[in-house]
Parts: C-alpha cells; sequence; structure tokens
C-alpha cells in the first residue's frame, strides 16, 4: 500500500491506521534483516514493489494500478527512519519500480540501499 494522507484535527496530526500499521511491518522486517550502525551518508534507493496480479492482467509486466510510486517510496522512506537511515532527507537518488508478482503469489517489496559516498556522478 502507499502512504495516505494524515489526518488533522483540532487535536493534531493522525497517521492513517492502516499507514501507520504498514509501516511497523516494513519496521520490523527490516529490523530483522539489518543490525548495523543507522546511514548517515548521502544514499540511493531503489524500491521495487511487486504488487499481486488481478486476473484481468494476466500478460502486463508492469502494475499501473493504485498506489502511487511516489506513495509507495513516501511510506517506505518514513517507515525506515530511525531504523535503517538516521533521515529519509539522506535519500538523494532513488527510483520505485511497480510491477506484478507471478500468478497466484502475494505481492512483497525489495529495497536496495547503497552509499554514494563512493559512486561516480
Amino acid at each position: 500500500m502507499g502512504k495516505k494522507e494524515a489526518r488533522r484535527s483540532r487535536f493534531g496530526v493522525h497517521k492513517h491506521p492502516e499507514t501507520r500499521a504498514a509501516m511497523e511491518a516494513i519496521a520490523d522486517s527490516v529490523r530483522r534483516q539489518y543490525q548495523g550502525p543507522l546511514l548517515d551518508c548521502p544514499l540511493r534507493l531503489v524500491i521495487t514493489a511487486w504488487r499481486r496480479r488481478p486476473k484481468t492482467k494476466k500478460r502486463d509486466i508492469w502494475a499501473d494500478t493504485k498506489p502511487d510510486a511516489d506513495n509507495i517510496h513516501k511510506l517506505i522512506g518514513d517507515a525506515l527512519e530511525g531504523v535503517l537511515w538516521v533521515n529519509d532527507s539522506r535519500i538523494v537518488d532513488s527510483r520505485c519500480l511497480k510491477k506484478f508478482a507471478p500468478e497466484d503469489v502475494p505481492g512483497w517489496i525489495e529495497i536496495e540501499v547503497t552509499s554514494c559516498l563512493d559512486a561516480a556522478v
């Protein structure tokens, strides 16, 4: 899912419950896989969101359906703040791809993070 807009009230700003649950699930998954220090340098981020394939899109490769790629990017950037990187402002180069998963396979997300310090411009 993508990041949904926060609700504003006279008591403050509240994250959408589905967004909060998705962010916690992403953070928990990364915590299990990465135990290193928080990344505090310019980062390159590549996200591949494998979406469940609807029956009407048997031949399509690219998931041109909701949620928008930028909302997926925002969800992951915010979910991993303080888990993988110090702040999502450290992401200086990013790409988000949306593809359909093989038939009868639930979707998943692949996240690739590399430092831009040693990369050629």
